[in-house]
Parts: C-alpha cells; structure tokens; sequence
C-alpha cells in the first residue's frame, strides 16, 4: 500500500502535491487504519492480560474495560468513514479517467469503479481487488463498532483479536498481484518491506494512541490503579520496541528505494520530507526512551517504596502525557506522509535501484544489529527497573 503510494508519478512533476482533499482523505484513512491495528493488538496482547490479574481491583477492572471498548468503538466507526472517503479517493484518481473527488464520492461513481473489467493478463482487476479489501476492512472496523454495546464489553478481548486477525487479512489482500508475470524478486521484496514498515508503524503509533486515550480515565481510577498502569507500560514496552526495531529495518530499506544518495536528502522535496518525517519519529523514539530509561525505573522504585500516590502520578498522570506527545507526533507523520508521493530518485532522474549480494548482505547485518540493539535496552531496562526493586521486577514486567 505505501509502494503504491509513493510510486505514482506524474510525468510532468515527479512529486506533484496532492490536493487538498487527497490530504484529508489520507490521514483519515491512517488514523483508522493505524488505529485499527495498533488499538486492538495493544488491547490483546497488554491492556487484557493486565485487567484480567486476580490483583486488579474491580473497580479499576470495570472501568478500564469499559473505556477501552469505548475507545475501540470509536476507532471502528472512524475508520469506516475513512475507507469510504479513501476509495472513493481511489476513484478519482483513476489513470486517464480523472474526475472530481465531489463526484467520486458519489455511490454510482464508486460501483463503476469497482466494477471495470480486468485489463489483459491480469486474472483479477484492481477494482475487484480493491472491493475484497475493502469490504473486508469494513468487516473489521463492524466488529468493533459492536463494542458500542455494553454486553460485549466482557468479551472487548475476542472482539479485538477478531478485528485484528480480519484486518490483517484485508491488509494481506494486496500481497496477490492481479498480473503474476509482472511480478519480480524485486516487487516481492518491495511489498514484504512496506507491509512491513505500515504494520510496525500502526503498531506502535496506533498503541500509543489508544493506550493515551484510556489513561484519560484517570479520576475515575482507585489508587491502586496505579500499579496497575505500572504493568500496562511496561507490558507495552515489549511491544513497542518490536515495532520499532522493525519499522528501522524496513525504513531503511525504503530510503534506500527512493532516495539515491545522501545529498538528495536536501536536495529534493521528497528528501526534505523524509526528513521532517524521520524527525519526527526520532523524536518519538526519544520520549519513549524517557519513558523507559527514566520514568519505569521511578515507577518501581515508587513501588518497592510503599508510595501509592507517587505510582499514581507517575504511571497514570506523566506517562500519559509524555504518551500523548508521541501520539500527536505521529498524526504529523501521517501528515508528512501525504505529501510523500514520487520519490527522490525520480525528481534527479537517478536508475531504479537492483537487489543483488550486497544489498541482501546489508540488510542483514543491519536485521542482526537491530536485534542486539533490542536486546539490549530490553536488559538495560529491566537492570533498571530491577537493581533496586527487584522483588517488583515480575510484577512490572507482567510476568
């Protein structure tokens, strides 16, 4: 999906500006998507788990469950609208066959584009192809929109995981090529990676997100609630440090893509994009070494203390906000990310870039340093967190 994003050029202007509407449309669709995906598999695999501890009062229980299933409900009804307002984007853009996006919107006009007929060696047409994604997104976002109903808060677990699983299948949708002979190792690896990089991002932006908005609970919370949240961050480190070990490996692979050199960096618009974008996420990454080389470790020495109150403020009131920071960062990325179409290559007029040994070798030699650098703050965190409080360790770190 982001290839394709970033690979459609105009002849004239190899990195024409998107209107305004396509802005729009783009960063709805994100937001939802990014939701979708970061929101439910925070859920399944942090925030449950958590809340279903024997140690979790009830109360905190209650209204934690019932906030996440809220905030689930919203992520689905949002992402809904944005896949209407994003096909019907696709519509208008259509190659040859322009039309207003006023006229795109329209139910007659998106049924016309849905329905073209596959063109020459292809088996399936990119109209079909779409309509199957599509409408199994909608499936996803539905099951979330269930969670409106407070009978299924009890089960917000399942219905997440089922949103999860049926998402990603739609995701997976554009892995098949509607022409298989067009399709090269190249191509394969170019999809591979930029799945990969828009997974990695939802997981991380969208978690952080959604994690942002169920802390916004807080008074409603007993004072115990703050271990609670204690185990919720840190539980969530895991996974975000998974994210963004894999969001490196496959950015990297798509700078070298579409960005010939370093000097084209500042050079060309597309460059100057990537940066802001890459500052960006820079800068999130570094709130979230403050929140685990810095805030963790006073969350569990508050802990080992005694001191409810300061587990309280730290875990429920300042991570949060430090959380929300990284959270309106990332829409900026989303923004950036609409104005990212051609590449710098093409502004320059460089030659399309060939995987041969080499590059393979890099990538994993950059794949193994990546790792150990992972393992790394993962150890570095826990002798943190664990030197003083070490009778807490288990209990932070959800194990």
């Amino acid at each position: 999906m982001l290839s394709q994003v970033l690979t459609q050029l105009a002849a004239a202007d190899p990195n024409p500006t998107p209107a305004p509407w396509r802005v729009i449309t783009m960063v709805v669709y994100f937001v939802g998507l990014f939701g979708t995906f970061g929101g439910s598999l925070a859920y399944v695999l942090v925030v449950g788990p958590v809340l279903a501890r024997p140690s979790v009062a009830p109360a905190d229980r209650d209204v934690l469950r019932r906030r996440a299933a809220l905030t689930l409900a919203a992520i689905g009804t949002w992402f809904l609208i944005g896949l209407y307002l994003q096909l019907a984007g696709k519509a208008a853009r259509v190659k040859g066959e322009e039309i207003p996006f006023s006229e795109a919107v329209l139910p007659p006009k998106l049924l016309a584009y849905l329905m073209k007929p596959a063109q020459p060696g292809e088996w399936m047409s990119i109209g079909a192809q779409t309509t199957v994604q599509y409408a199994t997104w909608a499936v996803s976002a539905a099951l979330l929109i269930l969670l409106w109903s407070s009978r299924l808060h009890p089960r917000t677990g399942r219905v997440a995981g089922a949103a999860y699983v049926v998402a990603f299948l739609a995701y997976a949708v554009t892995w098949l090529p509607t022409d298989p002979t067009a399709e090269t190792f190249d191509s394969v690896l170019d999809g591979v990676m930029n799945h990969v990089h828009v997974l990695a991002v939802s997981t991380w932006v969208g978690g952080i997100a959604t994690l942002a908005l169920l802390a916004a609970v807080h008074r409603r919370l007993t004072p115990h609630a703050g271990v609670v949240w204690g185990q919720i961050w840190s539980r969530y480190s895991v996974v975000a440090l998974t994210a963004v070990g894999c969001m490196v490996v496959s950015g990297s692979w798509l700078a070298w893509k579409y960005v010939g050199s370093i000097g084209d960096l500042v050079t060309t618009e597309f460059g100057r994009l990537l940066l802001v974008k890459v500052s960006l996420v820079s800068t999130m990454v570094a709130i979230g070494g403050v929140n685990e080389f810095l805030l963790m470790p006073r969350i569990a020495r508050a802990r080992a203390a005694g001191a409810d109150d300061s587990v309280f403020r730290l875990a429920v009131r300042v991570f949060p906000r430090l959380v929300a920071v990284e959270s309106i960062l990332g829409v900026g990325v989303l923004f950036v990310l609409a104005f990212l179409t051609g590449s710098a290559r093409a502004e320059t007029g460089s030659e399309t870039p060939v995987v041969d040994g080499g590059v393979i070798t890099v990538g994993l030699v950059l794949i193994a340093a990546v790792a150990i650098s992972l393992v790394t703050t993962a150890k570095i965190s826990d002798r943190l967190i664990g030197g003083p409080t070490a009778a807490t360790t288990a209990d932070l770190a959800g194990s």
